[in-house]
């Protein structure tokens, strides 16, 4: 063999191949050049802002990885499934395996290092521009001087070589493994028509039906976080089994009408899809799924960024944030602490307004019927319940409203306390503690402290809060030394710009150190100086939102275009031979393009479905990152729908035409 041979065919193949080769190979091309962007960010975010932009960054990194080795190795098989038969026609004309597996050693190479060379070339000309846009997002100064990661480089040209590498072992399988004749019928497989599996599309809908009920019945967020990955995972799998397995169901049912199936239109289009979906329902799923990451990512991230100010307000519902725990009421001097606050206002030329002070006494623990108990009874349910019991004279203090409570009773305000069961309730217990309770419902409290608490919040009023002394005790006994039971809080806005408002939440800070007879546990928290924080977190998630959004799209258009081109060779024989036997070529027409536009949307339904079942099980996820706007995130999720579904039909009405091409050559 001439030297040099095997160098030049791959090239001549990756020539050939160019509409297979062309969109793997800019595929390739963007991921290096978005996981390299993804990695100078991180390692650029390490020097700005605080911690949660940094593992943010880094969070968007490992998705990027993980993402590029699932996603070119599911299209490298599109690609390979294509050049069987070339190979196959290779060994057959006298080349031995070993020298196509060095013809696909080469095609490999070339790939790998135009991709990777062309990727980091682009990745460092745009990182610039990627760069502003999130300091833009996060409102930094912009820092326009031009960098080049050499850690990023090594990242990427390693992570790709990997996936080159693993791709490559696995065409190489695959042709060890094939025959020529095996090979040169491959791109034929899966003509057969397939077999109704019930038990696969029971399966599914068993497994879809269950993570719709978990999204749809989840109570608390609390619950929704823990069971939110169970439902993902189960819509997964319920959306393969239902695409692989049910449609052909589905379809084989529809052909048994012979009042529908038996007419021209119906009878080419449902048999059609019977023929090609064994193939392409795993295409499809893949689609579907990738089209609900895309909704679910952007719509939440742009309502996080969007509602920032409705996040902030949640979290603060007054500007400053003082709280003290303490072990007793002798412990503590509550009015000598309200007294300094206001001092040090005054010293800052400030007024404070919508002063609110209270004292509470706080326990957690979890429910048993009517008893709250504390985590260590194994035999409760696992959900945390935060009691917080008031005075009802600070209650008044905090809503301007009187509550029903005497010696010896406790009012009840909470989600728990309005569920059916709760209304059989005479009486409840804390901690060993009984009160009669004097009745449910009203207003809770905004106490900004307890917001960004994961636990069910439930508010209790007394008539006097030397009433839940005996609850203290209990507390202390249950949970040790360590434990403050009673938490005296101070909350208000005041007057004066931003800048004033800084000035004087910095000085309020120091509270902390100053000291203060009877407590050692001051907390403090403003708005105005966790306001840079919230931007760098919801910024940061904004910014991948749609950074990860773009890179779930891409793979959803190239698994939407490999799949139009593997329908289209599939097809092209089978329609014209449907020419041959007497249908017109406008109704084979007629009917490819029904087929094509039904396989086509039904993964968007399908995603728009998964969407619409997920909103109650993401707006309690929401509710835990402090977004309580569930307008503004159900206005966002529509929005995203609209604009992915104007795109998706962009993309349809682009690679419909790669199938056209194909299949009306024969036509």
């Amino acid at each position: 063999m001439r030297k040099g041979f095997l160098p030049r065919l791959a090239a001549t193949g990756l020539k050939n191949n160019r509409q297979t080769y062309l969109p793997y190979f800019l595929t390739c091309t963007g991921t290096v050049m978005m996981f390299y962007n993804m990695c100078a960010l991180t390692f650029h975010t390490s020097t700005i802002g605080d911690g949660n932009l940094s593992t943010l960054m880094s969070l968007g990194m490992g998705v990027t990885a993980v993402f590029a080795v699932i996603f070119l190795f599911y299209t490298n098989s599109f690609v390979i499934k294509r050049r069987k038969k070339e190979f196959g026609l290779y060994n057959i004309l006298g080349l031995e395996k070993k020298h196509i597996g060095i013809t696909m050693l080469f095609e490999s190479l070339y790939v790998y290092l135009g991709s990777t060379a062309l990727g980091l070339g682009l990745g460092m000309l745009f990182n610039k521009l990627v760069t502003l846009i999130l300091y833009r997002i996060l409102s930094f100064d912009p820092n326009f001087a031009f960098e080049i990661s050499p850690q990023s480089i090594v990242y990427t040209v390693v992570l790709f070589a990997g996936i080159a590498a693993a791709n490559l072992l696995f065409n190489l399988l695959q042709v060890r493994l094939s025959n020529p004749i095996q090979m040169l019928r491959d791109t034929s497989a899966g003509e057969k028509e397939p077999k109704a599996k019930w038990i696969s599309a029971l399966a599914g809908v068993l497994t879809l039906g269950a993570g719709y009920w978990i999204a749809l019945t989840i109570g608390s967020p609390l619950d929704a976080l823990t069971m939110f990955f169970v439902a993902v995972v189960l819509v997964i799998i319920g959306t393969y089994l239902l695409f692989t397995a049910g449609s052909i169901i589905f379809l084989k049912l529809m052909r048994k009408n012979k009042k529908y199936y038996y007419k021209p239109a119906h009878f080419t289009t449902i048999s059609g899809m019977i023929y090609r979906m064994k193939q392409n329902a795993a295409g499809l799923a893949s689609i579907c799924i990738l089209s609900t990451a895309v909704l679910v990512m952007i719509s939440t991230t742009v309502s996080m960024f969007v509602g920032v100010d409705d996040l902030l307000h949640t979290r603060f519902p007054q500007e400053i944030d003082i709280s003290a725990t303490y072990l007793s009421g002798t412990d503590f001097d509550r009015d000598g602490l309200l007294a300094g606050v206001e001092e040090t206002v005054l010293e800052a030329g400030r007024q404070m307004e919508n002063l609110e002070v209270s004292t509470s006494l706080t326990v957690s623990t979890q429910r048993d019927g009517n008893a709250f108990v504390s985590g260590s009874d194994a035999e409760v349910s696992s959900a945390i319940h935060l009691l917080i019991i008031l005075s009802g004279e600070d209650y008044y203090a905090l809503t301007g409203e009187h509550v029903p409570v005497g010696e010896g009773e406790i009012y009840a305000l909470g989600d728990v306390f309005e569920s059916s069961e709760a209304k059989e309730w005479d009486s409840i217990d804390i901690l060993g503690c009984p009160f009669r309770l004097a009745g449910t419902g009203g207003i809770s409290p905004e106490i900004g402290t307890y917001t960004a608490y994961l636990a069910e919040i439930c508010y209790l009023v007394v008539d006097d809060l030397d009433a839940a002394v005996p609850v203290a005790e209990a507390a202390k006994a249950t949970y040790g030394e360590g434990y403050d039971p009673f938490t005296c809080h101070i909350a208000f806005d005041t007057d004066g710009s931003k800048e004033e408002k800084v000035a004087l939440a910095q000085e309020l800070s120091e509270i902390r150190f100053s000291g203060f007879p009877g407590s050692e546990k001051i907390t403090f928290s403003a708005k105005e100086l966790s306001r840079d924080s919230f931007f760098d977190l919801y910024g940061g998630l904004f910014f991948l939102g749609i950074f990860l959004g773009a890179l779930f799209l891409m793979a959803t258009v190239l698994i939407i275009y490999y799949k139009q081109i593997v329908e289209g060779y599939d097809d092209k024989e089978r329609f014209a031979i449907m020419q041959k036997v007497g249908m017109s070529r406008q109704e084979v027409k007629r009917t490819v393009r029904t087929q094509v536009v039904l396989v086509f949307f039904i993964p968007l339904l399908a995603a728009v479905v998964h969407i619409a079942v997920a909103f109650p099980i993401l707006t309690k996820l929401l509710y835990l990152l402090n977004l309580q706007n569930v307008p503004l995130f159900f206005t966002c999720t529509i929005c995203t729908v609209l604009v992915f579904a104007l795109i998706y039909a962009i993309v349809y009405s682009m690679t419909a035409r790669t199938y056209y091409k194909i299949v009306y050559r024969h036509v």
